[in-house]
């Protein structure tokens, strides 16, 4: 049997090394899936999918404009410059036209703010023949206000109403503005009671305090703060000028602000030199506890603690 089997050999060489060839391979493959079966293998690192996953996200995304996911960091400085360019603007007309362009800057919030301070100016005209007071400050009050005066030339004329401005930015490119209530409630249409605290909220959220001040101005009739004199009426008045006053302080301007100088030059009383003595001459001395708690509510509702008022920001 040996015999034949060699002799088959030497007959059929390359069949018998084709043969080996075979053996050995089927070997080898039966070999390594021993050693596979026993490895442990991992599936890859949840961190590393996401990673290869928001990468190219990432990469279309331009680092300006990521929202800030703290309150008042990223957006406040962006907001700041753009309160920087409304407070210096040479001409308000120019600045309502690159602003509005800007709305993750608070550009299209600043352009209404800059009609309404243009429309308030030219809206009260200076009448005042006499003044109380020192010529000093009647002078620099009169200057300011013809200031303001040559810097909102064209802005009126451009846009008749503040309805007309807010349609042209609404419309205009960029996106939305987050110092924008929806629908500019408060400031282009009148706020509602079922939002005001919402409005509120979101406008002290973005960190901007022109945004804050507006917000509060907006739907000041809508808070329930201080003491009641029982007057429906009377009260929303006091809480309308209370709001004056925590307004100024939230912007920083109640001393030789444009409000201050402008009833200086339209009035004639110029003996204040800060807004809020003048609001508060206006609040009879029968009135003066309650809307002492009126301010005090409000000021904690705006978090204007009494020690920080007029801080900077």
């Amino acid at each position: 049997m040996i015999g034949q089997f060699l002799r088959w050999v030497r007959e059929h060489k390359s069949s018998a090394a084709g043969l080996v060839l075979v053996v050995l391979g089927c070997w080898a493959l039966l070999s390594l899936s021993r050693r596979v079966h026993h490895l442990n293998l991992k599936p890859p690192a949840a961190a590393s999918v996401a990673a290869a996953t928001a990468a190219p996200v990432a990469a279309q995304e331009s680092p300006g404009v990521l929202p800030s996911t703290q309150a008042g960091t990223e957006r406040m400085s962006r907001t700041a410059a753009m309160r920087g360019e409304f407070e210096n603007a040479t001409r308000y007309v120019d600045f309502v036209q690159q602003a509005m362009s800007r709305p993750q800057e608070g550009g299209k919030f600043y352009a209404l703010m800059a009609w309404k301070r243009c429309n308030e100016l030219m809206a009260e005209p200076v009448v005042a023949t006499t003044h109380t007071g020192s010529d000093a400050a009647h002078d620099a009050a009169l200057a300011l206000v013809q200031d303001f005066g040559k810097r909102c030339g064209g802005v009126l004329e451009a846009w008749p109403t503040l309805e007309a401005l807010y349609k042209v930015v609404a419309e205009h490119r960029g996106g939305r503005d987050f110092l924008l209530p929806e629908d500019g409630r408060g400031i282009v249409v009148p706020g509602r009671r079922e939002s005001a605290n919402s409005d509120i909220d979101a406008a002290l959220k973005s960190g901007d305090r022109w945004a804050a001040a507006a917000a509060l101005q907006a739907n000041v009739g809508f808070l329930d703060v201080g003491n009641s004199t029982g007057d429906e009426a009377l009260d929303r008045q006091l809480r309308e000028r209370g709001a004056e006053i925590v307004a100024c302080e939230l912007v920083g301007n109640c001393r030789g602000g444009v409000a201050v100088a402008l009833h200086c030059a339209s009035s004639g009383d110029c003996v204040h030199d800060d807004w809020r003595d003048v609001v508060l001459s206006q609040v009879p001395d029968t009135q003066r506890v309650i809307f002492d708690t009126m301010l005090s509510g409000l000021h904690a509702r705006m978090g204007l603690a009494p020690g920080l008022i007029d801080a900077t920001p």
